[in-house]
């Protein structure tokens, strides 16, 4: 039996203990194979050692009783003739035995190693591509999310963003946040493929908060992207990414659409993927972080 705390256990966690991906445990709370005790006011799960077993184990503690009873019955000796056989004497060679194969300790994702490899190989793909034929035109749009949200941002007057001296700009445009999931797995798969569709189509994209600040040093895993794009492109994206319109608590993705111009002449590229400014990730982190990300952003904000 799985030794497990009596504590909640996040989504992420859950994921963990059963050995599937995060959008499995999803499914298995539509299907109700897997019951969540807590339901956070902003849509997250939390889930108790006693829902995980019972989703282990569906028949109950009599059936694991049952199973561990019979694993502890003894094993009868199965008693054997010895046949002595006379045999010639054989020239003894030595024996190769195989290297013991080094355990190796299993290490926590680090999702900063991930973008940079995911970088590697689709900055390579996306130059072969570009060389080869002209930018696709943009696919007809599918139907628009559900759910949206308008952003207004405010006009930063010269002030200091977690120790980070800002300068006066104009306001930007309202920023719209779409919410979605994809069908093409992961977070890993889907900041793949958001940088080489844009390379491939020319088009102008930029991680922030997590994603964002990821690529500056490593930080605790997480379960949403927040990606900036321009109006006339998210039913791009909603198509090449394979995106479905979701709830907040339960979205892999964040489109923030907006036009503002700033946002991407601003941007830097590290380890072949696109991020906002640090003036910029400031804000987002300020205005649109909690307060667990501002506190990892401080040595890269200060």
């Amino acid at each position: 039996m799985i030794q497990l705390e009596d504590k909640l256990y996040t989504s992420t966690e859950v994921a963990e203990v059963l050995g599937v991906s995060l959008r499995s445990v999803y499914r298995y709370l539509e299907e109700n194979k897997l019951n969540a005790e807590v339901k956070t006011a902003t849509g997250r799960h939390r889930f108790s050692k006693q829902n995980i077993l019972d989703f282990l184990y569906p028949n109950g503690a009599d059936a694991l009783k049952a199973l561990e009873q019979d694993a502890a019955l003894p094993v009868k000796p199965v008693s054997t003739k010895s046949t002595r056989v006379q045999t010639e004497p054989v020239a003894e060679e030595p024996v190769q035995t195989k290297k013991q194969e080094e355990v190796v300790e299993e290490e926590p994702i680090d999702w900063l190693a991930k973008f940079r490899d995911a970088a590697k190989k689709f900055k390579e793909e996306s130059e072969t591509a570009q060389a080869a034929a002209p930018a696709e035109e943009a696919p007809a749009a599918p139907a628009r999310p559900v759910e949206t949200e308008v952003i207004p941002e405010p006009v930063f007057e010269a002030e200091t963003v977690s120790g980070f001296a800002e300068t006066e700009e104009p306001a930007p445009a309202d920023t719209l946040k779409h919410y979605y999931r994809s069908g093409l797995g992961g977070l890993k798969d889907i900041a793949q493929n958001i940088d080489k569709n844009s390379r491939n189509s020319f088009l102008d994209y930029a991680f922030t908060l997590n994603a964002g600040l990821s690529l500056f040093k490593p930080i605790k895993p997480f379960s949403m992207l927040h990606a900036y794009v321009r109006p006339s492109d998210v039913s791009y994206f909603e198509k090449t990414l394979m995106l479905t319109p979701t709830e907040e608590g339960n979205a892999q993705l964040c489109l923030l659409v907006s036009d503002d111009n700033g946002i991407y002449t601003g941007r830097e590229e590290l380890h072949g993927l696109f991020v906002v400014s640090k003036e910029r990730l400031a804000k987002d982190v300020k205005n649109l972080g909690d307060s667990g990300l501002s506190a990892e952003a401080q040595s890269v904000l200060s």
